[in-house]
């Protein structure tokens, strides 16, 4: 009863989120544009699928929609709030609105209906599909629209650019050094990720292992799991790692909303301090297995800073700002490159337990 009353807890407070983004490009020259990023704002943990909408002041310069995959995520309530700041700092109208669970056709219909309206000047779109949404935002291009994805890239052809936080690859290195923190560097090792076929997955994975094999040989990768797109899942796959691999000794979750349960099903198993969890997490999953030591830090990314990026990469386009390749100055974002259609901020957050009740998402 005491692992059933665990597990409907953790349910309950796991939605699936998968993320992540393209590579940080270098350049040797630094653009200022003008604009302004916006601030993070702490999420009140809502989990409303209800249209958020900003109103400014009557001299606005129109509306730039963000939507999402999953509204009822604490990670995109986070975001709304502060995507909605920076827009009125920007002058824009935003309107934060998505599916309230994965729903690609639905997602499809809120574009499509959006680009019908008028004063509808840019499209930030997170898509869990990043095939699917591609004829919609092809045909809000074609009407003048500005399409930016963000969070998940969706196929080139179908936006003006993406705002990313930093290479998706990339993004294993310091997955990698959550792993360190927690087991050193010698070891069995299992990963849990989502989807086999998601590519922007496969491609951390891949620099997982490169960057292992060429810095810790000692480290052993044992097997890669999935939850199959599950969140719910993550915690009877980490209970069968455990059992095929008695020695493994680090469980890397490859999904943000990993950590958590990975965790509750180390802890279950009586090997805390045998076990550790590392990867991504959001603040929220990790916080018991930071306190309990089960893991000694976890990474992401500022949802509410990405947001604003996105926001603020669309306002730009609108406007017809001139951001060269290379790196750029926009607002308060000081890290920012741009490589093509490529935009990265440049910014990653760890989590450890003596700033992890800075965060609420």
């Amino acid at each position: 009863m005491k692992k059933m009353r665990k597990m409907l807890a953790l349910v309950m407070a796991i939605a699936i989120s998968v993320s992540v983004l393209g590579g940080c490009s270098a350049g040797t020259k630094t653009t200022t544009a003008a604009t302004t990023g916006g601030t993070t704002a702490a999420t009140t943990g809502g989990t409303t699928a209800a249209t958020t909408v900003a109103e400014t002041a009557a001299q606005s310069k129109g509306t730039i929609v963000v939507l999402v995959y999953n509204s009822s995520l604490d990670i995109f309530a986070n975001a709304a709030k502060v995507a909605i700041a920076a827009g009125e700092k920007l002058g824009y109208k935003i309107v934060f609105d998505g599916t309230p669970e994965v729903d690609t056709q639905g997602l499809v219909a809120k574009i499509e209906n959006y680009t019908q309206q008028q004063d509808v000047k840019a499209i930030c779109i997170a898509s869990g599909d990043s095939k699917s949404v591609v004829p919609a935002t092809k045909a809000a291009m074609a009407k003048g629209i500005k399409v930016v994805s963000w969070d998940l890239d969706i196929d080139a052809e179908g936006r003006n650019a993406y705002a990313g936080c930093m290479d998706v690859a990339q993004m294993g290195i310091p997955q990698v050094k959550t792993m360190i923190d927690c087991i050193g560097t010698k070891g069995e090792w299992a990963i849990v990720t989502s989807l086999l076929t998601n590519e922007v997955l496969n491609a951390r994975i891949d620099v997982m292992k490169e960057y292992v094999a060429k810095n810790y040989p000692d480290l052993k990768l044992v097997t890669v799991e999935t939850n199959g797109g599950d969140a719910t899942k993550t915690y009877g796959v980490a209970q069968n790692i455990m059992t095929a691999y008695p020695d493994v000794t680090a469980i890397m979750s490859n999904i943000s909303s990993g950590l958590g349960p990975i965790a509750t099903a180390i802890d279950d198993a009586g090997k805390a301090g045998k076990v550790f969890v590392c990867g991504q997490s959001t603040p929220k999953l990790a916080r018991a297995a930071l306190e309990k030591g089960i893991a000694k830090s976890a990474f992401l990314w500022d949802t509410g800073r990405w947001a604003s990026w996105a926001v603020t990469v669309a306002a730009n386009l609108v406007e017809g700002t001139n951001m060269p390749d290379g790196n750029l100055v926009i607002g308060d974002f000081t890290k920012a490159t741009r490589k093509a259609d490529i935009f990265y901020y440049g910014e990653d957050l760890f989590f450890t337990k003596d700033n992890i009740d800075q965060y609420d998402f």
